[in-house]
């Protein structure tokens, strides 16, 4: 049994990742800032042979990364596989964006993985694996979308530092880029949209997951999942 720790767990990829390591049978430690939420993932696989914890945390907020951090580490001592999945977006032209929206996008996309990541760092061991979830906007730049491409490029940057600071550990660090799925994060960006052209949640968090449990000699240091259609 493994113990897995993945943010933002309740919806989309996350949730479906969730899914699968329990149905394997490991650990699985998830948060999220909602605590409905919370409760309506843990109803729903409690009959799964995995155990999961869900702790409420906004990622964006560092004392409360801390806190559950410090309790992770006392009650894990190793984390197998760290999943920094949590992620947030509004629209906004450069000229009108604000600049609150601008910094919880940052903080939540980009410092809260980096600031889980550090508050982790002495529990990962040789053979664990770090996982930050980019996208197709971790290398290209969208009109009205500077603040997400500017914390997903971000992102793909501090996990090319992270994985050669760990490289000496023998802790596999991995980058997916992933493009449109059909997940809640479109609820909040308005209409027009094409979901039918978009990715499964579902097919695609098997492909991470069967990523992530390759062989401890291979290592896919980044992937790309784009929809058939490209990009929308």
């Amino acid at each position: 049994m493994k113990n897995v720790v993945i943010s933002g767990g309740t919806s989309g990829i996350g949730r479906q990742l969730v899914h699968l390591f329990l149905d394997e049978g490991h650990n699985v430690v998830t948060f999220s800032r909602n605590k409905k939420k919370l409760n309506k993932l843990f109803n729903e696989v409690k009959n799964f042979p995995g155990k999961l914890s869900c702790m409420q945390c906004d990622v964006s907020k560092p004392e409360q990364i801390k806190k559950i951090s410090l309790k992770l580490k006392k009650d894990l001592k190793t984390v197998h596989y760290l999943i920094n999945n949590s992620g947030t977006n509004s629209l906004g032209t450069i000229d009108k964006i604000k600049l609150n929206d601008w910094k919880k996008i940052i903080d939540v996309n980009l410092t809260g993985p980096f600031y889980l990541t550090q508050c982790l760092f002495s529990a990962l061991r040789k053979n664990s694996v770090v996982l930050n979830m980019g996208s197709i906007a971790s290398k290209t730049g969208f009109p009205n979308w500077s603040a997400y491409c500017s914390s997903k490029f971000g992102l793909k940057g501090f996990t090319e530092s992270l994985r050669e600071e760990l490289r000496p550990k023998g802790v596999r660090v991995i980058h997916a880029e992933v493009g449109a799925t059909n997940t809640a994060i479109w609820d909040d960006l308005g209409d027009g949209w094409n979901k039918d052209s978009m990715m499964n949640e579902k097919e695609v968090a098997l492909v991470i997951f069967d990523n992530l449990k390759l062989k401890n000699t291979v290592n896919i240091d980044e992937f790309t999942l784009m929809p058939p259609a490209g990009i929308l």
